[in-house]
């Protein structure tokens, strides 16, 4: 588990530079669920996912040689811009590296916040193998999406601000991608929500977590079909993979489909727009794959929005 004291840092770190997000009881969901259910928003952090909290705090923990030289990372995705946006609010360089297939609507946001972007290797693992060797030979510092104990520590910083805002919860679902939000909020639930379990929630296409659960060791998936683009890793890590095993109750795979259909029912009922690694949570709950007691305080890490109107209406168009 991550220390309580290294989050209890984080979060001294994160609130320097950060607002707690709201915490807000969904009606139609506690109606369907015959639960409590509340929301927790990051898709209202200035990036519109928790990376930012993460990546603040990786940032914020380099000396100040490190922080001269810069940071550099590999994505495209949530954990890109929240690096380009922690390094810009620092007055520190980044450098972000994309594939060949990064699209203009990955390379625009990108853009607004200033940081150099380079474009190399047909896939990201391709970019992502060349940022590591310019780190290491440049001195910069790689910030890790997940598999980094800074990042992991800045995100369990959810659950600080959970533990005022909602003291008594009983169970909180999060997405899982490479692993590094559940592994920050399982700890932190375990140093201030004991009594709350946690379940992690993928796609099928995007399981490494759960399949590797499965197997009792780390499982690499040959690709990624999900849509649920930002759960997109290929494979865990190793303390990732220790700290679900140990410390999360449940795990539930979803399909694309239902995680589409959480994510317009949450659009059209409660008014918020999700991206569908976020609405996956949601679908797990509203499909039965993780079971709610009547009347818990359920709570649904919203872990991002950045989701294009032109997908939502494609959606909507093959839902009707």
């Amino acid at each position: 588990m991550i220390e309580k004291r290294a989050i209890e840092q984080a979060a001294t770190r994160v609130r320097r530079w950060l607002e707690p997000t709201p915490l807000v009881r969904s009606p139609a969901l506690s109606e369907r669920l015959g639960a409590h259910v509340h929301l927790k928003l990051e898709t209202l952090q200035p990036t519109h996912s928790f990376k930012v909290r993460g990546a603040f705090n990786a940032i914020a923990c380099l000396n100040e040689g490190q922080q001269r030289r810069g940071v550099v990372t590999a994505s495209g995705g949530n954990h890109g811009l929240a690096v380009a946006y922690a390094a810009k609010m620092l007055g520190i360089p980044a450098t972000v590296y994309l594939p060949l297939s990064a699209t203009e609507a990955k390379l625009a946001p990108l853009r607004r916040l200033g940081p150099e972007i380079v474009i190399h290797g047909e896939a990201w693992d391709d970019a992502n193998a060349f940022a590591l060797r310019v780190a290491a030979q440049s001195g910069r510092s790689y910030v890790h999406p997940f598999d980094n104990p800074e990042v992991m520590a800045g995100q369990a910083t959810i659950t600080v601000e959970l533990a005022r805002q909602l003291p008594r919860a009983d169970l909180i679902v999060v997405s899982i991608g490479g692993g590094g939000l559940i592994s920050g909020v399982a700890s932190g639930a375990r140093h201030y929500l004991p009594s709350a379990r946690v379940a992690g929630v993928e796609t099928e296409g995007a399981d490494s977590m759960h399949q590797s659960i499965a197997a009792g060791r780390i499982v690499e998936l040959p690709a990624i079909t999900s849509i649920a683009e930002t759960l997109g890793a290929r494979k865990t890590g190793s303390v990732q993979f220790d700290i679900v095993a140990t410390q999360v109750r449940e795990l539930a795979v979803v399909p694309d489909t239902a995680a589409i259909e959480a994510l317009l029912d949450l659009l059209r009922e409660d008014k918020l727009l999700v991206e569908p690694a976020a609405a996956c949570s949601i679908a797990a709950l509203t499909t039965g794959k993780i079971q709610v007691r009547p009347g818990e305080n359920v709570v649904v890490v919203l872990c991002g929005a950045n989701v294009s109107l032109d997908k939502v209406l494609e959606w909507s168009r093959a839902r009707a």
